[in-house]
């Protein structure tokens, strides 16, 4: 009678604790594995070999254990860059939601190239030759894309890669190995009023606050009095101003984005800031104050103690983008040429005198004279830009504005320094006679 063939079967050896692995013989071989982790849908991660004897499994087995609690073993996954990317924005809960939007169309750059490799499969080579055709890709505004843009570009990636690294799917940042690129240009300062433009420009702007056209003019005047972004301004409280001191503490903001206007805490502890305040800007925030203790008594039950400098008419706060409609209206009835044709409706609800001093100061500039297009922030860099030129230190200039480091302020601001070299140059021998011609030298000999 024939004898039933055996299976050889698995044996194990001594249990070992979690995470330890194991070894088992199976036939005549050894076979080892280890965990790394668990999939999203459940299923385990692992790694697995097979050597001759139990000894060379064991040492193996510990090898690779060794390696990857060193962060040198990552766990296998097929997610794709475009997939992992989604997981990572995900993840950036704790930014503001412009800033997390932002991130996301700048790694859009990149998944249109890498999305649908898979992660682990990503090289520093493939990184590095797409940061060059991103660097040669032709913008809808024209031209190429700018050395900036890459910076963030590449700053997310290696952002994201890091993650991937901390998740264990990766074990080492592709990255790393790519090097950060040079800008070729000056950060843009934006376009900037000029001191005669600057004057104009306040004096038409409490012009049209008067008549009631322009009710947030003091929010663009403290901007550009300050250098303060249309976040920090939407976002200050009165209990952040000590008029008695004259000083202005940055401590909140209020963000417009996708899930509409969004308060919090400045993005940077450099933003975080007490700014001394000139007694020009004492003034209009006195007297806003008192204009807003008398709106709370006229609105009674509907007025909203919100506590925000820059209120509405019932004391609710304001969305930053009301500045900037704010600021298009300024600049609209700058144009003399069009001053008579937008005043008609205003002589029926207007105190001549008010009226009298708006048409004074529009058209004061002279004809065709309109105020060039700007924006809020570019009310920010022009304070730092006339600072600047008045002599203010750029360390002092750098603390106002918030920037993280002088570095910053040096590279932004790098053309106000430019044209003030040549004002300050010194010349040492000025006392000094001048130099003899060689011809009137050669005479006395």
């Amino acid at each position: 009678m024939a004898r039933a063939q055996t299976v050889p079967k698995e044996r194990k050896t001594k249990q070992r604790g979690n995470g330890q692995g194991t070894v088992r013989q199976v036939g005549k071989k050894w076979r080892w594995e280890i965990t790394l982790g668990f999939r999203a849908d459940g299923t385990r991660i692992s790694r697995s070999g097979y050597a001759s004897t139990k000894k060379e499994a064991e040492d193996a087995r510990n090898a690779m254990l060794t390696d990857y609690k060193r962060g040198l073993i990552g766990a296998s996954d097929d997610v794709t860059v475009a997939e992992y990317a989604a997981r990572w924005l995900k993840r950036q809960h704790d930014v503001k939601p412009k800033t997390q939007k932002r991130a996301g169309e700048l790694l859009a750059y990149a998944l249109e190239h890498i999305g649908k490799k898979r992660l682990r499969d990503v090289r520093p080579q493939h990184l590095k030759d797409l940061m060059a055709t991103l660097a040669a890709r032709e913008m809808k505004r024209g031209g190429t894309m700018a050395p900036r843009t890459l910076l963030h570009i590449r700053a997310k990636l290696r952002s994201m890669f890091r993650e991937a690294v901390s998740d264990q799917i990766i074990y080492v940042n592709p990255m790393d190995s790519v090097k950060r690129s040079k800008l070729t240009a000056p950060i843009s300062a934006g376009e900037v009023f000029d001191e005669e433009q600057m004057q104009r420009f306040a004096a038409i702007g409490w012009a049209l606050e008067e008549v009631g056209i322009c009710r947030l003019f003091p929010a663009l005047f403290m901007a550009v009095s300050l250098g303060l972004r249309r976040e920090e301004v939407a976002g200050l409280l009165w209990k952040h101003v000590d008029l008695e001191r004259g000083i202005l503490s940055v401590r909140e903001v209020r963000t417009g984005g996708v899930k509409g206007t969004v308060t919090g805490e400045p993005k940077t502890l450099a933003s975080r800031r007490d700014i001394p305040m000139p007694q020009s800007l004492v003034r209009v925030l006195k007297e806003l104050q008192s204009k807003q203790e008398r709106e709370r008594k006229a609105a009674g039950a509907a007025w909203e103690n919100s506590g925000y400098v820059i209120a509405g008419e019932l004391g609710g706060p304001v969305a930053p983008d009301n500045l900037n409609r704010t600021m298009k209206r300024v600049i609209e009835w700058s144009d003399p040429d069009r001053f008579e044709e937008k005043a008609r409706h205003l002589a029926i609800s207007t105190s001549p005198e008010a009226l009298a001093r708006l048409r004074a100061e529009v058209l004061a500039g002279g004809k065709g004279q309109k105020l060039p297009s700007r924006s809020p922030h570019d009310l920010r860099h022009t304070y730092a830009t006339l600072a600047l030129k008045r002599g203010v230190p750029v360390e002092v200039v750098s603390k106002i504005l918030g920037h993280a480091s002088v570095s910053i302020t040096l590279d932004t601001y790098r053309h106000v320094f430019e044209n003030e070299k040549r004002a300050h140059v010194v010349d040492l021998f000025e006392t000094m006679p001048p130099r003899r011609e060689p011809e009137a030298v050669a005479a006395l000999n």
